[in-house]
């Protein structure tokens, strides 16, 4: 069997970006609440789930302890219902940790390991949770607890006091699979990997099955055992191993503390060890199942299977070279079909190259909603760092756009969004003084009008000074000398503000000052084809538009 990681990792690398992106919907659609309601609470909680499985299915430690520690935070909250949990601090804990998963991925498209250490945001999860476990001190009084385990680890975590630590129990397993079963090495695994996150202590034979694909056989001949220490209860652990782990039958046997420890030598006296055959009919072929084996220090990856590979959605990832290549095939078809002769013939290659054209153009467009999603997090970070009360909505984030421009505007769109928040909106206490909402309103807006795409950020801010741009201007030699402040139009005094090096900021800040952002911007926009317009009054607000031919 020959080994290939690369659709496995595709599949992996594909499956967690969505996941990050509906967890950052997520977080940053109650930005501004008090707390998350239970529903996001759970949906939160298995985004966690879902990621922390993946990632230890694949063998990638650091990210399958960060997200299996977030999830008992998550967990935490949704069955103790603490009272008093910091919002604003969950919520850059969350995105601190989607960052890190990103990051992760990041490296693992670049060629490199998932193995950044975690331990540094693991430590910030447990001590914001250690804040929030309010009940922990309360003499004989129990909180609900999460067992579980990181990868490469077998710990307990249960948020009660010692004394209130439920007493282990001690189970055989005895697993079998059909003898037609293909890859029962693999199967084996995953009933492992289930039982991990109830485990106190886990023993496994064969334990060769991610390493030796012989382990298979040895499966479907003397079946698989498990010794198994946890605090849940026979029943739980049977709802665990049950479902869908493509096995034939199974045993599960409590047994005491002695035989435990004796080990495999006295397995079996309890339970039937004859495997069985079943009717299973799936189909599998070369490359469903990947055990591959890093080099030595690095772990041991293994692929998932083509059920846990399905998609929300029917995406097909594609190079955009490739859409790059068959638009010039298209192009090229377009131009030997005018040199031929009219006739029907050429009538109907007119109109499959039409269609093929419109195919090729809707492949090119994406919407504009993670880009969008994006900017709410930088615009939720600036108002944490700035302490000023901001809030963000979208106009048009279905709006598609092609994907050339999508993926180079988000760093001019990050600078107008960020001086929006720093320039734009203003302190609440001037806010208040001048009769606005002491919350601030950034708006992104998208539209498709008069022939092209038009991308806005607008705020209900300051505005600009013109005043104040003018006489920054002289200072740096920038205007006529023979022309009077008056004669210059809003739109020449704004467009100041987009030479190298301008800036009305004397203060050097993290977001302003440095005499860098705003021809940053055009030149970005001009790169690809787009235009930038600026409007400003002065009290009511800046927009900003860029705009671009469709």
């Amino acid at each position: 069997m020959a080994f290939d990681r690369d659709d496995m990792l595709d599949t992996y690398l594909l499956e967690t970006s969505q996941i990050l992106e509906e967890l950052q919907g997520v977080v940053l659609k109650y930005r501004d609440e008090k707390e998350f309601p239970p529903e996001a609470i759970d949906e939160i909680f298995r985004h966690m789930h879902t990621m922390k499985g993946s990632a230890g299915f694949m063998m990638f430690e650091q990210i399958n302890m960060l997200t299996h520690k977030m999830e008992d935070v998550f967990f935490y909250i949704r069955e103790n219902k603490p009272k008093e949990v910091p919002h604003k601090e969950l919520i850059e804990l969350v995105l601190k940790v989607a960052d890190f998963v990103q990051g992760e991925l990041d490296r693992l498209s670049a060629g490199e390991m998932a193995d950044t250490a975690a331990g540094e945001l693991i430590s910030e999860l447990d001590a914001f949770l250690e804040s929030i476990n309010v009940d922990k001190k309360a003499a004989g009084k129990k909180t609900k607890s999460w067992t579980g385990s990181g990868a490469g680890r077998e710990t307990t975590r249960i948020y009660i006091a010692p004394k209130d630590t439920i007493a282990s129990h001690y189970y055989q397993i005895y697993i079998t699979y059909a003898r037609d079963t293909k890859l029962a090495n693999v199967h084996a695994y995953k009933v492992v990997h289930a039982l991990k996150g109830i485990a106190q202590d886990i023993k496994y034979s064969p334990a060769s099955i991610l390493t030796d694909e012989n382990s298979s056989a040895e499966i479907l001949e003397q079946g698989f055992k498990i010794l198994l220490r946890s605090a849940v209860s026979k029943k739980q652990i049977g709802k665990i191993v049950s479902a869908g782990y493509e096995t034939d039958s199974i045993s599960i046997t409590e047994i005491d503390a002695a035989r435990y420890n004796a080990g495999f030598k006295l397995f079996g006296v309890d339970a039937d060890i004859a495997a069985r055959h079943s009717k299973d009919k799936t189909e599998y072929v070369p490359g469903d199942f990947v055990v591959h084996a890093n080099e030595p220090g690095g772990g041991v990856v293994l692929a998932k299977d083509n059920a846990s590979a399905k998609l929300k959605k029917s995406h097909v990832n594609v190079e955009v070279a490739e859409l790059d290549r068959l638009s010039d095939l298209v192009m090229k078809l377009v131009s030997q079909e005018n040199k031929l002769t009219e006739g029907k013939t050429v009538d109907k290659i007119k109109d499959i190259t039409e269609d093929i054209r419109s195919v090729v153009n809707d492949m090119r467009m994406v919407p504009l909603t993670n880009i969008f999603l994006r900017m709410n997090r930088v615009i939720f970070e600036a108002s944490r760092k700035l302490n000023k009360d901001i809030e963000c909505s979208f106009i048009g984030d279905d709006v598609r756009a092609d994907r050339g421009i999508v993926e180079h505007i988000s760093d001019p769109l990050m600078h107008m969004v960020r001086n929006s928040a720093d320039h734009g909106i203003e302190d609440a206490i001037v806010r208040e003084a001048q009769g606005k909402p002491v919350k601030g309103r950034i708006t992104l807006k998208a539209e498709v009008t008069d022939g092209e795409l038009r991308i806005s950020v607008i705020d209900d801010g300051a505005g600009l000074d013109r005043d104040r741009i003018l006489l920054k201007a002289r200072e740096k030699g920038l205007t006529d000398g023979d022309k009077a402040d008056a004669d210059y139009t809003d739109e020449e005094v704004w467009r100041f503000i987009t030479l190298p090096g301008f800036s009305t900021n004397t203060d050097i800040t993290e977001f302003s000052g440095r005499g860098v952002g705003m021809d940053v911007v055009v030149s970005s926009i001009e790169q690809i084809g787009g235009t930038l317009d600026i409007k400003s009054k002065k009290g009511c607000g800046s927009t900003m538009t860029m705009r671009f031919p469709v």
